[in-house]
């Protein structure tokens, strides 16, 4: 019985704990979302991996700052690609390289999630990417990339603006 109480007791003050420090009012999340916005369609933004999910495989955690940078509205990325490739280029390196304008560039809300979706496709000499980069109010977010030559892979990590921030 005093186990049993001892028990609730904790959970409450956990429930309670948890509650308090994970709440952010909607206004400061819909605050959060505009300043994430603004970045975005500036086209002036960097997203840093931290970790990588390749399709039927373990998340594996990046040790090296992989990113993908935007300046002026040009992606450019060299990002690690572990999973199967169905046709590889002689003498590649393996990894997934692009860099241009974007084609069918779309940035849209979904305020139901309180987070933005970025998607775009690049055409390389060799493959075609189809990306989308769905970021949240906090910056975290997740890079998924489909390609016509490998199986899809995902990243997850943070956008910041160009100078870190």
């Amino acid at each position: 019985m005093k186990n049993s109480l001892i028990s609730l007791m904790i959970l409450a003050a956990l429930a309670t704990g948890c509650g308090v420090t994970s709440n952010q009012s909607s206004e400061q999340r819909a605050a959060s979302l505009d300043n994430m916005a603004a970045l975005i369609e500036s086209g002036n933004y960097v997203y840093t991996i931290q970790s990588i999910t390749p399709t039927g495989h373990r998340t594996i955690q990046s040790t090296t700052p992989y990113t993908m940078k935007v300046v002026n509205g040009n992606y450019e990325a060299s990002l690690p690609y572990f999973g199967r490739a169905y046709q590889a280029s002689y003498g590649g390196d393996g990894g997934i390289e692009f860099s241009g304008t974007p084609e069918d560039l779309k940035i849209t809300r979904n305020t139901k999630k309180n987070s933005l979706i970025v998607t775009f496709s690049l055409t390389e000499s060799n493959d075609k990417f189809n990306c989308t980069l769905q970021v949240g109010y906090s910056g975290y977010a997740t890079l998924i990339i489909n390609s016509q030559n490998r199986q899809s892979i995902s990243y997850y990590g943070v956008v910041t603006g160009p100078e870190g921030t």
